[in-house]
């Protein structure tokens, strides 16, 4: 990512800031509302008038097409003469069927109890404190572990995130030197099932919280299931032994420092001597475009009290657990991943 000035523009700079209060501040809500409807998926076989997406999916019918309407105005659904809606590349994206569908991240991030912290950002930043633990009495992994629908709805996003990265993953990393991979805190074990399928001699252990691993449908069928152990753990307390690579994708920036050090100390006491860690994460870096990872570092703030980090604060916190960081891959996403090995 290069330090250039941002495009120019004639608006005035009152203009370009409305653009992201008006309608910014509403749009991701308007999709949360579109996607959990599955509106996508109903119009996909033809243009549908807002009464017969109310009668599928139990609106009100006028509500329901002045929501449409104002998706139209940001080219996400389109309206023909007819009055009815159909798909646009941008609505397309909503589809449970699509193979770039972000349907899932619009629900989760639209979801009441994102969305409920997510607004009382200013209390946050006053307090340096997430606002679940505020709003909800308890962390967000143990509000979401009281709560299984909504635990489904993270879950899903996750699996939907893993889909979309692990061809990424695979395309900048070489995983066939490895035999046993272990996927530390890996959800459902997309990208380790990505993995195994791609380096049909390797081993895998997929290892997260017992009521994630359970939905580790894909690890259970064959073939892949007769290389792949999958178990149910915190790693907070042990993470397995015997790995010659762990992968840790999208955790790390859960945590503050002394969280993700425990972590990172246990998988040093479970790595083999001459073996691999992969951090997953976004890299942050001085630019002055614009940067979703300065924004997710404001969500972990908000949600968990973790944070994104740079290149420096990797290599500090991995020495500090007794690794040496050796390179960072890019790859043609947002994360890179940050190799490092015992010291």
């Amino acid at each position: 990512m290069s330090d250039q000035n941002p495009p120019s523009t004639d608006l005035s700079p009152s203009t370009q800031i409305m653009k992201f209060i008006w309608p910014g501040a509403m749009a991701a809500q308007a999709i949360y509302v579109a996607a959990k409807l599955g509106i996508a998926d109903l119009v996909k076989t033809g243009p549908k008038t807002a009464d017969e997406v109310a009668d599928a999916t139990g609106m009100h019918s006028p509500s329901l097409h002045r929501l449409l309407r104002a998706l139209t105005s940001l080219d996400i659904f389109a309206e023909n003469a007819a009055g009815k809606f159909s798909n646009t590349d941008l609505s397309d994206t909503l589809r449970s069927d699509h193979p770039e569908s972000v349907r899932a991240w619009a629900i989760f991030f639209g979801a009441p109890f994102v969305w409920r912290p997510w607004g009382e950002l200013f209390e946050t930043i006053a307090t340096g404190q997430p606002a679940v633990n505020r709003i909800y009495g308890k962390s967000f992994f143990a509000y979401l572990a009281e709560h299984p629908e909504d635990a489904a709805v993270f879950n899903a996003a996750m699996t939907a995130g893993s889909a979309m990265s692990v061809p990424l993953i695979l395309s900048a990393y070489d995983f066939s030197r490895f035999e046993r991979i272990v996927d530390v805190g890996g959800g459902q074990g997309a990208l380790l099932h990505g993995i195994l399928s791609a380096n049909p001699k390797a081993q895998g252990v997929l290892y997260d919280l017992p009521g994630v691993v359970a939905g580790a449908a894909a690890l259970r069928s064959e073939p892949i299931a007769a290389r792949c152990e999958v178990r149910g753990g915190d790693f907070f307390e042990a993470i397995p032994e015997g790995g010659d690579a762990y992968i840790l994708k999208g955790i790390i920036h859960d945590w503050n420092d002394d969280d993700a050090l425990k972590i990172l100390k246990n998988c040093r006491r479970a790595i083999k001597r001459d073996g691999k860690l992969l951090l997953i994460e976004t890299v942050l870096e001085q630019s002055s475009l614009p940067n979703a990872g300065n924004f997710m570092d404001v969500l972990m703030l908000t949600l968990v009290g973790g944070r994104e980090r740079n290149q420096s604060d990797f290599r500090a916190l991995l020495r500090e657990a007794e690794f040496s960081l050796t390179r960072v891959v890019s790859t043609a996403g947002p994360a890179s991943i940050i190799e490092s090995q015992p010291l």
